[in-house]
């Protein structure tokens, strides 16, 4: 691999936990980004050559560019870079040369992969097993997104958005969910997703293992099953709470596929406690200290390649309880006046939902849901499934599209829109449209009771209110007090 290596848009998440690898593993490493950040502040004390802004200059003396998906193609770097014949690289391919030449454990699926990884990153680090790690999310409480291992496995979130994750060629493969989501890279269709998600299985090694949830393997059940000489499938899943039965009875399978569920699913705020069972045999009790159900099916898929991986399972329990989830994943932000605030990334119906359920049934406390929804174009798609998202939330507020560029807006898609939709579904009592973010604390505030849980989701900058009403409730209060 090159000696020195730039990175444009060094300062995104991915990108900046490839540049903590490269540099464990010795590299020069010099970055740009647009904005300056804590994160290009860590890797400059890391020992990476930051700039904050693009120019030409800053790849001189450079033997390769890795360049992130936000990287328009007239960036005056990349264009330098391909006047000096310098060799480039999408951050995927990056990745794909740390994941393939090791026994890479790839993570796809629309939900759950910043979680999954992190929890396996975890119990193989805390294990001895000395994994290379790349997430795509930073994690809480000092556990591990980045770092470069001398042991075999690879550990990395594997990107369908795009169909990146088909460059990546992985001893295990774990697919979270297969929904339709990011279908604008996919012209429009739901099927050249999932073809897409068809290929990637493909990709699994000679005599991998192919990790997978209950509902993502029925709508890929025809190619696994074409898979199985080449390769294990394992299929995990939830009790029977929901109305499903155990994997072997919900599932057409296959001679070869084995498989996890949870039993006796006990959730008490922040914490999960279950029985796990592999084909029938129960292993005994796991507690993890991350909410919800959603996060329970998580940790499957984490026990489940942890188990692959050759350890035991009471080792893996062990070290899986103290994992405290990733950065943005139902984060703590603060407790004021009796009102505990956390902040989700959910930013897909989806993801909504299953926050909301985890917040309402393992706190028992009024859930107050501020929503921030990304892009227009996601807005349009999703339009009718937010609305009928929130009906766990006590009050939902909605504020306005946060739009990056290159996105415009679109004729009829408003937040304001929205907020009448999801007031038709769960009533006008019970929804705010506050379109500008700066005023929700303030308008937010003679609203709240104590005891309230607060959730900001979203992807785009709604973290922000959650750190704010935390401080403004630390100077003033709420009602009831």
């Amino acid at each position: 691999m090159a000696e020195h290596i730039h990175m444009i848009g060094i300062g995104g998440v991915g990108m900046s936990a490839i540049a903590t690898v490269l540099l464990e593993m010795g590299h020069k490493v010099s970055g740009s980004d647009l904005k300056d950040s804590e994160t290009l502040h860590r890797l400059q004390q890391e020992g990476a050559g930051v700039f904050v802004g693009h120019e030409a200059s800053h790849i001189e003396g450079a033997d390769l560019i890795v360049y992130s998906s936000a990287i328009p193609k007239h960036n005056p770097e990349l264009l330098a870079a391909g006047k000096q014949n310098i060799p480039i690289l999408h951050r995927s391919e990056m990745l794909a040369r740390l994941l393939n030449d090791k026994l890479g454990i790839a993570v796809a699926g629309a939900h759950g992969k910043t979680t999954i990884t992190g929890m396996i990153a975890h119990i193989l680090t805390k294990l001895e097993v000395d994994p290379t790690v790349l997430a795509g999310g930073e994690m809480q409480n000092q556990c591990v997104h980045a770092r470069w291992g001398e042991g075999h496995y690879v550990v990395a979130e594997a990107d369908e958005s795009d169909a990146s994750f088909l460059r990546y060629f992985p001893h295990i493969a774990v697919i979270t969910s297969v929904e339709a989501d990011h279908l604008e890279n996919f012209g429009g269709r739901a099927g050249r997703l999932v073809a897409s998600y068809k290929s990637f299985l493909g990709n699994i090694k000679a005599g991998g293992v192919l990790i997978i949830s209950r509902d993502a393997y029925k709508i890929l059940e025809d190619e696994i099953k074409a898979l199985e000489n080449k390769i294990s499938v394992i299929v995990y899943g939830l009790d029977q709470a929901n109305g499903d039965v155990g994997f072997k009875d919900s599932i057409n399978t296959a001679t070869n596929v084995d498989g996890y569920r949870a039993e006796e699913i006990k959730l008490v705020e922040s914490t999960a406690c279950f029985y796990v069972y592999f084909n029938g045999e129960c292993l005994g009790e796991c507690c993890i200290s991350v909410p919800g159900r959603y996060n329970v099916e998580n940790a499957l898929a984490a026990i489940a390649v942890a188990r692959s991986a050759g350890l035991e399972y009471s080792e893996i329990f062990r070290a899986l309880g103290g994992f405290h989830g990733a950065h943005r994943r139902f984060e703590w932000i603060g407790t004021a006046k009796g009102v505990l605030v956390y902040d989700d990334y959910a930013h897909h119906p989806t993801e909504i939902k299953n926050a909301l359920k985890a917040a309402k049934t393992g706190f028992n406390r009024r859930v107050i849901a501020i929503f921030q929804p990304q892009r227009y174009s996601r807005t349009k798609l999703f339009m009718h499934e937010f609305s009928q998202s929130f009906k766990e939330a006590d009050i939902a507020v909605i504020t306005d599209i946060y739009a990056p560029p290159p996105e415009v807006p679109l004729p009829g898609i408003t937040a304001k829109r929205l907020a009448k939709l999801v007031a038709e579904d769960i009533g006008e009592d019970r929804v705010m449209f506050i379109g500008d973010k700066e005023q929700i604390s303030e308008r937010l505030e003679p609203v709240l009771e104590n005891d309230d849980l607060v959730i900001t989701m979203g992807a785009g900058d709604i973290w922000q209110v959650a750190h704010e009403l935390v401080e403004r409730l630390e100077h003033t209060g709420v009602q009831g007090l």
